[in-house]
């Protein structure tokens, strides 16, 4: 889609309704009346339907340090911020200064006030066609790169505070085309509507993130998109892949895919080959960037290619809707395009040496931040591949289960794995009671508030799951508590590991005095698979209201359910 395209959807579609609901606060020091509309219209054509509070124009300043301004009552899901720097061009360095320092200090009170997530732009340089080389020492340039400083320090410093690296976008669109002076000089609009454009689509990376809506794992082909040449016609040694062009191109391709492995992105293959020939070419050739092990399932074979990625997303237990399949084949990628329309499916061009810069526009890989189950997630998931092989062999379920040993230990209010429990709610969709998105301020402020935070690390005799499940409980008057969030990672749905944390976790309440537990499940379009968890326990309905079901039920029966689904499980309750 083009600019116009995302404007016309935008006042097509006004009223926000349909797609997922995300509250959104926009702050910037420029007239931004076309950079919401054409925000509005990207986040609509991926089926979120955004409510934007602007604060109104050159009112920024005051609505950042004001708390009873509607900025910090708007209770947002995220909020972006973007300041220009003509602005501060316009008046007195010392002032300009000045002003930069108080507003980066409005900043981080803001932040202080609020514990969603917060994307700050980084301030980018006055156009150097204008200015010139002999202005290069002006203190404005300065001015920038102080401000851009001071961000990275708030950003270390705040864990819901994230930078978009603006000063990227103008170096892939070019000095040139960023900048609208009439704009600026006759309506106080600094940029083109190409800049615009791609500033709402690096934003909408961020809220696909803030709701859970990241990809997660790329497949690949190798004939020509790994490598160039078909190596069942040319050798493992003759594919290009090396110093030279064009195999330069595919081993720099190959640098970021492991750059994407690296950042928890599982990497997949589907091939139509011998699986001979390809295990000689990452055995024997010494030019090969990525190596087998970089790989969590392979589908090496002459089956079609839908066929391939239904049982991927079956063997690695995700969803289509999570994978990326690249292909230079354009009757491959039509196939998959037809049949399987959950699966992302780009156009890849003919030319090796773009593979990078079109897998990376793509924006669809971003999350929040990196936690130790994504650096490690390959190996999790080849862990997964020897399970199924003794699951296969398993006469029933509870055998499965016993053959696995599957160990919990329950951690309460975990506050060193905050990062990865956030995660955890901004990425889990399907055993996921309510979808509530929480930043790490939010969990923490959970536990700061004294309600109780379960987690649990899971193992079993093939290798350790990570950190999977999450519970928060609210705890109420007269011996109640209440389940606000209840979630599990795919990597270990169908193995009772739920029972197992829920039983370990009511005994911990019983020992608190809580008598009975509410809680509430709300159906969305992925998390069918948790919807018959609270009546299997015992949960008894009490009221509805659209897709929203509340429940009660009494501790004690809640255990004794609990106990009698998870035989063959272990439970450590170390709680620290």
């Amino acid at each position: 889609m083009k600019f116009l395209d995302y404007l016309k959807l935008a006042n097509k579609q006004n009223d926000s309704s349909g797609g997922l609901a995300l509250k959104i606060n926009l702050v910037t020091n420029f007239t931004d009346a076309v950079l919401v509309k054409i925000l509005r219209g990207v986040l609509l054509s991926e089926g979120i339907a955004p409510e934007i509070h602007v604060v109104p124009y050159k009112q920024y300043h005051l609505h950042l340090k004001d708390q009873s301004s509607q900025l910090y009552k708007s209770q947002a899901d995220i909020t972006f911020i973007f300041f220009d720097i003509n602005s501060y061009r316009r008046s007195a360095f010392t002032e300009s200064m000045l002003h930069m320092k108080e507003i980066l200090s409005d900043i981080r009170e803001f932040a202080a006030h609020t514990s969603t997530p917060i994307v700050v732009s980084s301030f980018t340089s006055p156009y150097s066609g204008v200015y010139g080389n002999l202005f290069q020492q002006d203190p404005i340039f300065r001015l920038v790169q102080e401000g851009n400083d001071t961000l990275e320090v708030l950003a270390s410093e705040i864990p819901h505070l994230y930078i978009c690296d603006t000063n990227a976008l103008v170096h892939q669109h070019g000095e040139r085309n960023i900048r609208d002076f009439r704009g600026l000089y006759a309506f106080d609009v600094p940029f083109t509507n190409e800049f615009l454009l791609a500033l709402a689509l690096e934003w909408a990376s961020f809220a696909r993130a803030r709701l859970g809506r990241v990809k997660k794992c790329l497949v690949l082909d190798l004939d020509n998109t790994l490598w160039g040449g078909v190596v069942g016609e040319i050798g493992p040694q003759g594919i290009a892949v090396g110093p030279d062009y064009p195999g330069i191109a595919f081993q720099n391709f190959q640098h970021a895919l492991v750059a994407l492995h690296d950042r928890g992105i599982i990497l997949a293959l589907n091939s139509k080959n011998n699986p001979g020939d390809i295990d000689e070419v990452f055995e024997k050739n010494p030019h090969m960037i990525l190596k087998d092990h970089h790989f969590a399932a392979k589908r090496i074979n002459w089956e079609d290619k839908a066929k391939n990625l239904i049982e991927l997303a079956e063997e690695l237990n995700i969803g289509l809707d999570s994978m990326v399949f690249l292909d230079d084949d354009v009757v491959n990628r039509e196939l998959v395009r037809s049949l399987l329309p959950d699966v992302l499916v780009p156009e890849l061009p003919r030319e090796p040496e773009l593979y990078v810069s079109t897998l990376f526009a793509l924006n669809v890989f971003n999350q929040f931040s990196l936690t130790a189950e994504d650096k490690k997630k390959t190996e999790l998931y080849r862990a997964e591949a020897e399970r199924k092989s003794i699951q296969y062999s398993a006469q029933s379920l509870d055998e499965y289960i016993t053959a696995l040993g599957i160990s919990i230990d329950l951690k309460i209010n975990d506050i060193s794995s905050i990062e990865r429990l956030a995660q955890l709610t901004q990425k889990t969709n399907q055993f996921n009671l309510t979808t509530r998105r929480y930043s790490e301020k939010e969990i923490l402020n959970f536990v700061e508030e004294s309600n109780l935070v379960f987690s649990a690390d899971v193992s079993d005799k093939f290798g350790d799951y990570g950190k999977t499940i999450l519970a928060i409980i609210a705890l109420g008057e007269n011996a109640t508590g209440d389940i606000d969030t209840f979630l599990m990672s795919c990597r270990v749905m169908g193995r009772h590991v739920e029972y197992g944390f829920i039983l370990s976790v009511a005994n911990e309440l019983a020992r608190r005095g809580v008598q009975r537990l509410s809680a509430t499940f709300t159906r969305t379009l992925k998390n069918d698979p948790a919807s018959g968890f609270l009546p299997s326990l015992g949960f008894t309905p009490i009221a509805s209201v659209g897709d929203t079901i509340h429940f009660e039920v009494n501790i004690v029966d809640l255990a004794d359910n609990a106990k009698q689904l998870c035989s063959g499980i272990t439970i450590n309750e170390n709680k620290t």
